[in-house]
């Protein structure tokens, strides 16, 4: 019985320590619809779509209090078997960007990518541009906490 106990407790007390460090690390997080948009974006907003756009996946942008941004993009019905340079827009401060990582998409247009940037100091609004396969597909951008 006094084992049980002990093992309860250890297994609290590890959950409470993971718990605060999981909320430290993800400072903020948001998901946003990519969009066929090549030349409707500013820095601060992404993506400026108009009502009847159709949506090519989305992105899931975090920010870390260790100074990362983390994008995981997901491109759905895109043009197939292609190979799209993925890029993190900052704002203010990085918009537009250089190019970080590569997503490929599979025979149906689907792929998906991890990318991960430092943060620039004073940003407060976050995008992704996905452009490959003669599309440049980009997200809404979404707020830091």
């Amino acid at each position: 019985m006094i084992n049980i106990k002990k093992a309860l407790i250890a297994g609290a007390t590890s959950a409470a320590i993971f718990g605060s460090i999981v909320s430290n690390v993800f400072a903020g997080a948001g998901k946003a619809p990519l969009y066929n948009a090549p030349a409707n974006f500013t820095c601060p907003t992404g993506a400026q779509p108009a009502p009847a756009d159709a949506t090519f996946g989305f992105a899931v942008l975090n920010t870390t209090n260790n100074g990362m941004v983390i994008a995981e993009v997901a491109l759905k019905g895109a043009t197939p078997n292609s190979t799209y340079a993925i890029y993190v827009n900052q704002d203010p401060g990085g918009c537009p960007t250089v190019a970080t990582g590569t997503l490929t998409t599979n025979g149906q247009g689907n792929g998906n990518a991890n990318v991960k940037v430092s943060a620039i100091a004073g940003a407060t609004m976050y995008w992704v541009s996905a452009v490959g396969g003669g599309q440049v597909l980009r997200s809404t951008a979404v707020a830091s906490p």
